[in-house]
């Protein structure tokens, strides 16, 4: 369960919080709430709402997760430090 911590908490014990990184509600008396999240947790959030923010990449998503489930699944070898990447004419359109 997320936490509620007052301003008045948080303003005593900001240092705690912060450590702490746990998400956590502090509501405003008259004003907006606001929710306080990790810095990591905060980058996840936006990557997510990136790679869902479109339905075709929502689409390919979904499709590749369907994929695996099903087990149809492809290994490919990593580029390593002493192999370069192709070069753009020798990519595949």
């Amino acid at each position: 369960m997320i936490k509620v911590l007052t301003i008045s908490d948080v303003r005593k014990n900001l240092a705690a919080v912060v450590d702490d990184a746990e998400e956590c509600v502090i509501p405003r008396g008259g004003g907006k709430a606001v929710v306080m999240v990790s810095l990591d947790e905060w980058n996840s959030m936006k990557e997510t709402l990136h790679v869902l923010g479109s339905a075709s990449n929502a689409r390919r998503l979904l499709e590749s997760i369907a994929q695996a489930d099903a087990g149809l699944l492809q290994e490919h070898p990593l580029l390593g430090a002493d192999e370069p990447a192709p070069a753009p004419s020798d990519r595949a359109a």
